[in-house]
């Protein structure tokens, strides 16, 4: 019985392994289909844990990502204040100025040109206030949930079906005693 067991924990551990490579696979092309790759951010983010089979069958498999992914991924959010301007302003300093068409305050025929800090400053208050006064819904992007969860049965699928045959072996093994 023992070499029956040993099988069983083979195949869950290598089809959890499996699970969690193709499971990470499917959520990043979800991420970029839904174009929630402008810093790359979340996209790095995606991390999977696998815990091998114990004595009992059970195995586990966790994925991580930020969370600000699963807001995305949720109904809608409403604003009801505008967001903060220390996070958009990181948000303009990763992406870089150049992705900016345009800076509050200024135009093309201004004398002066802003400072670098300046410019961070007004793009990012520029989108809050912009978000504020269109009392803009979040809207989801909905990447994560029915991406994962339509996977889980091809998953399960995938472990009975190599139970069955490992089953059939066994038996099989046992009659020709």
């Amino acid at each position: 019985m023992s070499d029956f067991q040993a099988d069983f924990k083979r195949i869950l551990d290598e089809e959890v392994g499996n699970y969690a490579a193709r499971a990470l696979a499917l959520l990043s092309a979800a991420i970029q289909a839904k174009g929630l790759v402008l810093s790359e951010q979340l996209l790095q983010s995606l991390r999977s844990e696998v815990v091998a089979a114990s004595a009992q069958h059970v195995a586990s498999m966790g994925i991580a990502f930020e969370q600000y992914g699963r807001i995305r991924d949720m109904k809608g959010l409403n604003r009801t204040k505008a967001p903060p301007i220390e996070e958009i302003e990181k948000f303009v300093r990763k992406v870089g100025l150049a992705r900016f068409d345009y800076i509050p305050g200024y135009t093309d025929r201004s004398k002066v040109s802003p400072t670098s800090s300046m410019a961070i400053n007004r793009i990012a208050w520029g989108i809050a206030r912009a978000k504020l006064r269109d009392k803009s819904e979040v809207r989801p992007k909905r990447w994560f949930a029915k991406t994962f969860y339509a996977s889980i049965n091809r998953f399960i699928d995938a472990v009975t079906t190599r139970y069955a045959a490992q089953t059939g072996q066994h038996i099989a093994g046992l009659i020709r005693l």
